[in-house]
């Protein structure tokens, strides 16, 4: 997948909170840009094939009841919640 180059602008005020973002991840502010608009695009990405086959499973394994859950206050309980 290739690379595109963009200019953006944002005001000061949106660019000194993203520099105190970016440095609280230990990231420059340009890698941090690019991450979180790319993570934010992914958002609107068509779920990959091997994840609808696994959404598909779980889905069936309800309908016919053989689907395994643990109720989340037992979860809460295992990991001290």
């Amino acid at each position: 997948m290739g690379k595109t180059k963009k200019l953006i602008e944002l005001d000061d005020k949106a660019i000194a909170i993203l520099e105190v973002q970016a440095k609280l991840q230990k990231r420059s502010l340009k890698n941090y840009l690019e991450f979180m608009i790319e993570d934010r695009a992914l958002h609107f990405a068509e779920p990959s094939e091997e994840y609808k086959a696994m959404m598909d499973d779980m889905l069936e394994r309800q309908k016919n009841g053989t689907l395994e859950t643990i109720p989340y206050s037992e979860i809460r309980k295992k990991y001290g919640f």
